[in-house]
């Protein structure tokens, strides 16, 4: 009999700054992710008790929908096959990080916390918990900075997980661009910008020419394989003159995939209400700079959230670049909340 669920919640283990959970999912309201394991900085793991604390939660789940789940985008009806088994993994213990961008720095207090997951994973695999054929995804801070961070992608490639690095592309990962090459992994690089002067101001780091060149590196052993990211964060990189140098950058690179998101405090800070109208506009463009040169957009999360009730309709103009200009500047002086703090 099929029930609420998710692979995740059987399948799944998320790695925290100080925690195990079932995943990386929260909510506004504070809900989700799961606990399994509190005040966790790598100790060996007991599985068995890991399992049992997953297997609770499951057969809780079967009667009615826990607490740190409702309302999740990723329930959906689930067969439960109950194995001790992990095949789904989400590390973003590492909060240390080569960048400081404007964005994120001030958020997730980066720091000097980065356990050793390398030796917790081995052993899932020595003990036979171990289920190939799922997907290892790392995040941060910077994951390159993780502690035997070579040596973990190449137990989860030479295991069968597929593995998606999200990483600044400062640190170049041999390991990486091997498993790119093998069809066995994603980079996604949030680049923001198309030019120096952007990157510095961003990413408050100068190594825009290094990011520029290792995603180079990577989009070489394999371009279906690497997302790069724009994130809109107004007053910042919200015009389209940022935006046609980015889209001038990944024609040099030859990157056949970009992603689109929106400054997640901001978008949270107006929930949908005051987004202003620019925002919707500066996407459309996007989409049409896409189109046109035969690029793959991908809309991340926050992007999604604010376009779903959208106010405006899409510009006539958006082929027109003057008038196009002209619009948006319209929508910029009605609405002044284009500064995200």
């Amino acid at each position: 009999m099929n029930s609420q669920g998710c692979i995740f919640l059987e399948e799944g283990i998320h790695f925290d700054v100080d925690s195990i959970t079932d995943c990386c999912i929260l909510h506004n309201d504070g809900r989700g992710a799961p606990l399994i394991l509190k005040n966790y900085q790598g100790e060996v793991i007991d599985w068995e008790k890991l399992f049992q604390i997953k297997q609770e939660r499951i057969e809780h789940q079967k009667i009615v929908t826990i607490y740190e789940c409702k309302d999740c985008y990723r329930l959906c009806e689930y067969q439960f096959k109950n194995i001790k088994k992990i095949s789904e993994f989400h590390f973003t213990h590492c909060r240390v990080c080569n960048s400081k961008c404007i964005y994120c720095s001030g958020i997730y207090n980066m720091g000097t916390r980065n356990y050793n997951a390398y030796p917790v994973i081995k052993d899932l695999i020595e003990k036979g918990y171990y289920k190939s054929g799922g997907e290892a995804t790392m995040q941060g801070g910077e994951p390159t900075l993780m502690k035997n961070f070579e040596e973990l992608v190449d137990l989860f490639v030479e295991n069968g997980t597929f593995i998606r690095i999200h990483t600044n592309a400062i640190k170049f990962s041999e390991k990486v661009c091997l498993a790119l090459k093998q069809d066995k992994g994603t980079v996604v690089s949030s680049l923001d910008c198309g030019c120096y002067e952007t990157y510095k101001k961003i990413k408050r780091v100068d190594f825009y020419q290094a990011a520029v060149e290792n995603i180079k590196k990577y989009v070489d052993a394999s371009c279906d394989n690497v997302i790069v990211k724009y994130i809109i964060i107004p007053g910042v990189n919200d015009n389209i003159v940022e935006i046609d140098k980015f889209f001038d950058l990944m024609r040099e690179l030859k990157v056949k995939n970009i992603a689109v998101d929106i400054e997640v405090q901001y978008a949270r800070k107006y929930e949908n209400k005051d987004i202003s109208p620019h925002i919707y506009l500066l996407y459309d463009y996007f989409e049409y700079k896409a189109k046109k040169f035969s690029i793959e957009l991908i809309t991340y999360s926050f992007m999604v959230y604010v376009l779903r009730n959208r106010k405006i309709k899409k510009s006539k103009f958006i082929a027109n670049k003057f008038l196009f200009n002209w619009v948006l500047n319209i929508y910029n002086q009605k609405n002044k909340n284009i500064n995200y703090r």
